[in-house]
């Protein structure tokens, strides 16, 4: 009978473990790195940052709210994001324009080179307008 009380807390201790990885505590879980897609909802600025040969006008997707992201190859393993350059995206539609209310769904990437400005890149697949009042899609 004992060892079955042992075997029962070990199998707890270890479930509630697994349940819990990969989230950040008081916010939820954590968003993983491509190929998985994600959603995430907020205000687009297209930003001006210098570069070699000019200026790069980028696409930045402030956030409505922080999103955590999971990364294998860090120390804390979910890093804040609160700003996403957009990416993948030719030309955006004509109804979204500068502090435009968005949700863009696509694949997360780390920043890795010099022309991606932000930590977190998304490769987006399809973007659209938020009408007002809209609550924030599941992620």
């Amino acid at each position: 009978m004992r060892t079955w009380r042992l075997g029962f807390w070990r199998w707890s201790c270890l479930a509630a473990c697994v349940s819990l990885c990969g989230c950040v505590y008081g916010y939820g879980r954590c968003l993983w790195l491509q190929p998985v897609k994600s959603s995430l909802a907020g205000k687009v600025h297209f930003r001006d940052y210098p570069a070699a040969d000019g200026v790069d006008n980028v696409p930045v997707l402030a956030l409505d709210r922080t999103a955590y992201v999971y990364v294998p190859t860090s120390a804390h393993l979910c890093l804040p994001a609160n700003e996403v350059q957009l990416v993948g995206v030719s030309e955006f539609p004509q109804d979204i324009g500068e502090d435009s209310h968005v949700v863009a769904y696509g694949a997360l990437f780390q920043s890795a080179t010099g022309r991606q400005y932000t930590p977190f890149l998304m490769n987006v697949i399809t973007v659209a307008n938020m009408p007002p009042g809209t609550p924030e899609p599941p992620k």
